[in-house]
């Protein structure tokens, strides 16, 4: 969000981490320095803009602007400035945002009650002096004489609240128009198909599926994957959001009432962004697993249009090929593009490509198995009257084992009846089960406490990390992890690191076991596992193990990594392009409310706040997505400052606009006490608030 500190403002946004040694790499290649400019440009000028809003309405008002500053000069520290006219004009050297100083005007709130009581006691000298019949007062040193004509404090309140509110209404009319010249100009928007579910999610409850499409949320019809983030955040979680599904697989229609999880800081209903078949620019460096291995091997911009002979046209159609044959090694027709820069440019190729199964990469660890988390809409364990909060203890009279390949034991049994039995109540009892067939991906990685997926089942099982058993001959026994020892944290450590960089992923409180067993599918072969252990007496030790290649378990993806599907968004005329401006910037401050509100009654996790280090960040990916990305970029946090700005709190634009209100209702101003105590209230609010930012986007304030 944005923060403005009186009239000067100072940045934070919401947003989510990123590794701050990729951003180091990425801000020193040559490449990424015409980025960087687009940022600093978009960033500076929306501060601009804010700026110029109180400057143009106070130089109208007739007010004297001494200064018009980018970035702070704090202590004189500037990088360059110019004096034209009365105003002096720079760029401060702490670049946190901006300010006009305007004359009778001072942030500090002890300064401005001394300058006050200061213009009262000249303005009653001077008026006894008149009042003797003597001529009028001789001039002074002092620069700012009592209550100057030009002054902000001598303005009438209506011009005032003019000066006040005119940076936050530059930023929306701007909002508007950046917002505009974006979808004039064309922008590239994901579509609001789905990869995959984020096992015991909100979708995943429902009932959703690789491969399904949104195609309303609410009243939105046709919506895009930006659509979805909005009407999730705003929308009311305890009376749930409509969202209209379509399934290609059946070419079935159905509306679900979806009531998003808030585990996970903000309300999401756990659906990853659609995957094309096109494998991205980045595949030079290598892929995980099999998809590496490939022969002849895979190239950038390849796309996959069959497998075995048999045409697929989506991701959800891969996957379903792939999940039957997962062990076996895949004939790919690819179709690949020529080399960039060819002259000229030949046509596209057509190849045959070999792809090896990947086997899975495991520990030797079995976990125990924890209670039922979550069932799935329509699924055989709703069938059979399973719920949440049931354990299982047996399948088919064999205890149940290790819960992670639970559902790959199960794939021989689809379409007949299995026996369970389960645990309710402290009360065993047998159910039976049909297992269905599986052509879908659900996902373990999509966030932590995330369950173990039972496809198969339709069910979504805990596991706690807890050994219960570890297989003879495994890298967690070479490790010399025994039964009953529990997993405190898990690191991954990249070939060469001897110690985390990264804080770990909690295990002690937290059954994130099934995420770290999914990640390490989708990192390097030599990727090692660093746990931290506590055995069963209470002695604490870090293992460091290689996870091996399991024998007979496979990864259905392959390792294949795809770019992402858009569809580009571009308005027919001028008018259209307003149309949807005004739209986005609409749903922008609609949206920075709902944020706001929801982070007040503590349905959002302040941790996902970011301070201008985060915003720099988000800036420079949304630059590289192209200039009409970075252009929707700066129109959100132009409407974050528009909004937060405006909230009524003392120091911001918002604190002067009640103080205003009350001096028009009241026909004075509030007492210089009060007003100083709010003052100083709340510039303590947003010091500690810019703190809190800094300290996530440095990672010294954990984000989960």
């Amino acid at each position: 969000m944005g923060l403005c500190l009186n009239d000067g403002c100072v940045l934070a946004i919401l947003t989510g981490p990123v590794a701050a040694a990729t951003w180091m790499e990425w801000i020193l290649q040559p490449s990424s320095w015409s980025v960087i400019l687009q940022v600093a440009g978009g960033l500076g000028f929306v501060i601009f803009v804010h700026e110029l809003g109180h400057f143009l309405v106070a130089k109208a008002c007739g007010v004297k602007c001494e200064k018009f500053f980018l970035g702070f000069d704090v202590g004189g520290l500037k990088l360059a400035s110019f004096k034209w006219g009365e105003t002096e004009y720079g760029i401060g050297a702490i670049p946190l945002g901006g300010y006009v100083k305007m004359l009778g005007q001072d942030d500090n709130p002890a300064a401005a009650a001394a300058e006050a009581q200061r213009a009262r006691a000249a303005g009653a000298h001077a008026a006894g002096r008149m009042g003797s019949g003597d001529l009028p007062p001789e001039p002074t040193s002092d620069p700012h004489p009592a209550w100057d004509p030009r002054s902000y404090p001598a303005q009438s309140v209506p011009k005032r609240m003019a000066i006040i509110s005119a940076g936050v209404i530059m930023n929306v009319i701007f909002a508007v128009l950046m917002a505009s010249l974006a979808y004039g100009l064309g922008v590239k928007e994901l579509t609001c198909a789905i990869s995959s579910v984020r096992t015991g999610g909100a979708a995943w409850r429902a009932g959703m599926r690789t491969g399904d499409e949104i195609t309303a949320i609410g009243d939105r019809q046709d919506p895009i994957f930006s659509d979805l983030r909005h009407g999730v955040t705003v929308g009311d979680v305890a009376k749930g959001i409509d969202f209209t599904i379509y399934r290609p697989a059946d070419q079935s229609t159905r509306t679900l009432s979806l009531k998003p999880d808030t585990d996970l800081g903000a309300p999401t209903i756990g659906v990853t962004s659609p995957f094309s078949l096109t494998l991205p620019p980045d595949i030079s460096a290598g892929l995980p697993g099999a998809a590496g291995l490939a022969e002849p091997p895979l190239a950038a911009g390849d796309t996959i249009r069959s497998v075995d002979g048999t045409a697929v046209a989506t991701y959800a159609e891969l996957i379903a090929v792939l999940a039957g044959r997962r062990g076996e090694p895949v004939r790919l027709g690819v179709d690949r593009q020529p080399a960039a820069g060819k002259q000229p440019a030949g046509p596209v190729e057509s190849l045959e490509i070999v792809l090896p199964p990947q086997p899975r990469r495991v520990t030797g660890l079995e976990m125990t198995a924890g209670p039922i988390k979550a069932i799935q809409a329509d699924s055989p364990a709703a069938a059979a009257g399973l719920e949440p909060g049931d354990r299982i203890v047996a399948v088919a009279g064999e205890p149940l084992g290790d819960p992670l390949t639970l559902d790959e034991r199960l794939e021989g049994r689809t379409g007949t009846e299995v026996s369970l039995t389960i645990s309710r109540a402290g009360a065993d009892r047998e159910v039976t089960v049909v297992p269905r067939v599986v052509t879908w991906r659900d996902d373990e990685t999509t966030g932590l406490a995330c369950p173990q997926s039972i496809a198969s089942l339709g069910l979504a099982l805990e596991v706690d990390a807890v050994v219960t058993a570890v297989a003879p001959g495994s890298p967690a026994a070479e490790a010399g992890l025994v039964a009953g020892d529990r997993i405190l944290e898990a690191n991954f450590l990249a070939e060469g690191e001897e110690a985390p960089t990264d804080q770990g992923i909690p295990l002690a409180d937290e059954a994130n076991w099934p995420a770290v067993a999914a990640m390490l599918q989708r990192l390097p072969a030599d990727t090692r596992l660093r746990l931290q252990v506590a055995s069963a007496g209470g002695e604490k030790r870090a293992v460091t193990l290689l996870p091996a290649d399991a024998a007979d378990r496979f990864v259905v993806d392959r390792g294949l990594v795809f770019e992402p599907v858009y569809r580009m968004m571009k308005a027919g005329s001028i008018a259209g392009a307003f149309r949807r401006g005004f739209r986005k910037a609409g749903e922008d401050l609609s949206l920075v409310y709902s944020f706001l509100g929801k982070l007040t009654s503590n349905s959002i996790s302040p941790r996902l706040l970011g301070g201008p280090i985060e915003i720099a960040k988000q800036a420079g990916k949304s630059a590289e997505e192209g200039f009409g990305r970075l252009l929707l970029f700066l129109t959100m946090l132009s409407a974050n400052l528009a909004v937060v700005n405006f909230l009524p709190i003392p120091v911001l634009d918002g604190g002067h606009m009640v103080f205003l209100l009350y001096e028009l209702v009241r026909g004075k101003p509030p007492s210089e006490n009060v007003v100083a105590a709010l003052s100083y209230l709340g510039l303590a609010l947003i010091l500690t608030m810019m703190m809190f930012v800094f300290g996530l986007d440095l990672g010294f304030i954990p984000r989960r």
